[in-house]
């Protein structure tokens, strides 16, 4: 019987470094490392391996070290180990986080991993980060982890500017359609679009474009598609200025190309890109508008607000 350190779980250490010596020797492996606890009761108990690539790596090698690893977790005991795999060149990241339960999709990893050294390739002036979809047998204990969907960031440089990543999201959309439904930030410094099980489609990008576009009050635009306790849409203007008095003159000019877009959408105008919203999606701020819709807000509006308010809300009182 194997015995650790830890109360309740086996001593993986061996294990996990013959794993890692195997990954070593692979083509297109620079240098490989594992990190194993199993200290229980301080609640450190994980086996995850560091991986780095050549510059040069292929689709091919990176798919067959994240084979091989996920070889390594079926054949070995992990239970009660948070096991991951980082697969890194530079600040390009491909994260396999397989948790403390058996994976059960492992085509799909492979396959993502191959997609990863696509994505560097098709954006080599950008960082890309991808962290790869995980599913768990199903069970009925709800507090057992079930898994979760693709995350990734392709991130450019500050000085590329919105064109940029408005391109790349179209590049994206064109040639990536399986990784779709996973959520994708990709940006450039302050400007951004963030989505969630869906890209954004032409038009959406196209009034991102047009605010973006419209520096007469200097701001960056992000767009998040299907944000946590949002709108479907939600175009959030970062203004350079503290003043309330900016926020609602740039509201007055892109509310109206904002209402073009399919109700509802929100709209704010704040000095933060996330603006001002509570846990529960509350905005605590000015200025913040739900076209074809209506926004909870934990301040009382200005009468400029309130006129905008008045003419895209659709509240039922």
């Amino acid at each position: 019987m194997l015995t650790g350190c830890g109360q309740g779980v086996p001593d993986r250490r061996a294990d996990a470094e013959h794993l890692t010596s195997q990954l070593r020797s692979m083509p297109g492996v620079l240098a490989a490392t594992s990190d194993v606890a199993d200290n229980v009761p301080q609640g450190e108990v994980h086996s995850w391996l560091s991986v780095e690539v050549a510059e040069d790596a292929t689709a091919d090698q990176v798919a067959a070290i994240t084979s091989r690893y996920l070889e390594g977790l079926r054949t070995v005991d992990y239970s009660g180990y948070q096991t991951q795999l980082d697969v890194h060149r530079g600040a390009n990241r491909y994260s396999v986080d397989s948790g403390r339960r058996a994976v059960t999709d492992v085509d799909q990893i492979v396959a993502q991993a191959r997609d990863w050294v696509a994505l560097r390739r098709e954006f080599p002036s950008a960082t890309v980060e991808l962290r790869a979809t995980i599913t768990h047998p199903p069970v009925a204990a709800p507090d057992l982890d079930p898994g979760h969907p693709l995350l990734g960031t392709v991130e450019f440089a500050d000085t590329a500017g919105y064109p940029t990543v408005s391109a790349a999201m179209n590049t994206f959309g064109a040639r990536y359609p399986q990784l779709a439904g996973g959520t994708w930030t990709i940006g450039a410094g302050k400007t951004f679009v963030t989505s969630t099980g869906r890209l954004p489609n032409a038009q959406e990008l196209s009034v991102w474009n047009t605010l973006n576009g419209d520096q007469t009050i200097p701001h960056v635009t992000v767009m998040r598609v299907n944000a946590p306790l949002s709108p479907p849409v939600w175009m959030s203007d970062d203004a350079d200025s503290r003043d309330p008095a900016t926020a609602v003159q740039l509201a007055d000019r892109h509310l109206p190309v904002v209402a073009t877009l399919p109700a509802p959408v929100l709209y704010t105008a704040t000095d933060q890109p996330q603006a001002y919203r509570d846990f529960y999606g509350k905005s605590t701020a000015p200025v913040a508008v739900t076209v074809g819709g209506c926004t909870t807000r934990g301040y009382r509006p200005v009468p400029a607000e309130q006129a905008l308010i008045d003419r895209y809300e659709n509240c039922r009182r």
